[in-house]
């Protein structure tokens, strides 16, 4: 059970890079400003509000189902980190840590 829940959590977690944080920002913002555009034109060619929330709220959902997965698009320009640098300037090796250093949790 403790397994199936890890692999839920790991599937969730929803870790992308930074390359892919701009191109979730670029899609949401184009895809909000097209349901906002459409419901604008719809609902005023019906004279609804209800039709105009409800479109708008469908293109929400949308924007929410293509930018929150973390999609292989969003992790595709992984972050390489520089070593870690002990007090004289040599690197450390990843299993140990400088003195006095954090660790990560």
């Amino acid at each position: 059970m403790q397994a199936q829940l890890d692999a839920l959590k790991q599937s969730l977690e929803g870790k992308i890079d930074f390359v892919g944080q701009d191109l979730v920002e670029e899609r949401a913002k184009w895809i909000l400003w097209a349901a906002a555009a459409i419901s604008f034109v719809v609902g005023l060619a019906v004279q609804s509000i209800k039709v105009t929330l409800g479109l708008f709220a469908v293109g929400f959902v949308a924007c929410l189902a293509i930018t929150l997965p973390p999609l292989p698009a969003y992790t595709a320009h992984p972050v390489k980190w520089l070593p870690t640098l002990d007090q004289y300037g040599e690197a450390v090796p990843s299993d140990t840590a400088p003195v006095g250093a954090k660790k990560d949790r």
